[in-house]
């Protein structure tokens, strides 16, 4: 289940008595947690009928204490466990026995939420868990749904942005191009962005430009641009500028591979006979990255592509190995792939 199918179950009353919140935005899992908080604790009675853990050495015997407790004057008592609780960890074997009976048989009034952002399927804890509860993996937001839930957030605040906006304000996020970058970050720019707009009812390029300044990875974009068509001056300058910003000769170099990586499945999946809007679909990027790695990537054949990712292989091992010093090798790189 993800979190859309997630919502729509809540909308039509269908509760599970254990939830399992996995993957990697917990951000989502943690705004579905409010809202069963909001439709399922008696107002004022909150503090009474929610019970979170979030330390370690849990103690497992209070735990399923609790969650057999009966709520008072609520529909539900809510129990939640984050991640940081470690239940996972739990190697007792009278613990792990006293959790598989309570997932055998849940008190019908208690919401238990566990929070496991990468489950190790091989556990006991795991298979009991997905035997009897309810697993909703919150995945990172595709290019759709991301568009969708920055329109409805605008709106909520009652304000407006147009579909060229929307687009810079994604493309300036890099949420689609970076597997780091959160929801809660995007929400968080959404709030700065909403706040300095202030009384306007409208969301202008110029308070996205200000907002969010051009980030390293749209950068890296333009250092491939000028490497690849042999602008190798432009393209030192900009790795300069990469390190008077504070960045490592390391990490550009791991972002350019990654960047590259990216152009070669475009230009695999491009060859194959697919449009680009297939292809932004296959690979859960916006169809304007999609593009203009297209753009970036159309005088580059897919063999050079592939003798550029090896290239950068052999330069990442000698690096690691200490071999090569790092400024060089991402100078050697730059020089070797126009």
């Amino acid at each position: 289940m993800n979190y859309k199918e997630l919502n729509k179950s809540l909308k039509n009353r269908e509760l599970s008595p254990v939830y399992l919140f996995t993957g990697p935005e917990q951000y989502i899992g943690h705004m579905m947690e409010k809202t069963l908080i909001g439709t399922e604790l008696a107002k004022g009675l909150e503090p009474l009928n929610l019970t979170t853990y979030r330390d370690k050495n849990l103690d497992v015997s209070e735990l399923l204490a609790t969650c057999e407790t009966l709520p008072m004057m609520s529909n539900k008592r809510m129990v939640i466990v984050r991640e940081g609780a470690q239940l996972d960890k739990i190697s007792d074997k009278k613990d792990l026995d006293g959790i598989a009976a309570y997932l055998e048989k849940p008190c019908p009034s208690t919401l238990l939420i566990i929070y496991w952002e990468q489950p190790d399927k091989r556990k006991k804890l795991y298979k009991s868990l997905i035997k009897t509860g309810t697993l909703v993996v919150f995945e990172k937001l595709d290019a759709s749904d991301l568009k969708a839930w920055i329109t409805r957030r605008v709106n909520n605040a009652n304000k407006k942005i147009s579909r060229s906006e929307l687009e810079l304000f994604i493309q300036r996020s890099m949420y689609l191009m970076n597997e780091k970058k959160t929801m809660e970050m995007v929400d968080n720019e959404l709030n700065s962005l909403i706040d300095y707009a202030g009384d306007r009812n409208e969301i202008t390029k110029e308070d996205i430009l200000l907002i969010l300044p051009q980030s390293i990875e749209e950068g890296i974009f333009k250092l491939i641009d000028y490497a690849v068509s042999g602008q190798k001056d432009q393209a030192l300058l900009m790795l300069n500028h990469f390190y008077l910003e504070g960045e490592s000769p390391f990490g550009v170099f791991s972002l350019l591979l990654r960047q590259i990586r990216m152009l070669l499945m475009v230009k695999i999946y491009s060859a194959r006979g697919l449009p680009a809007k297939t292809v932004a679909s296959e690979m859960k990027l916006a169809p304007f990255i999609v593009n203009k790695l297209l753009k970036t990537g159309k005088h580059y054949p897919i063999d050079s592509l592939w003798e550029i990712m090896l290239l950068g292989a052999d330069l990442d091992a000698q690096m690691k190995l200490g071999e090569i010093d790092q400024n060089f090798a991402l100078e050697l790189f730059l020089m070797k792939i126009g």
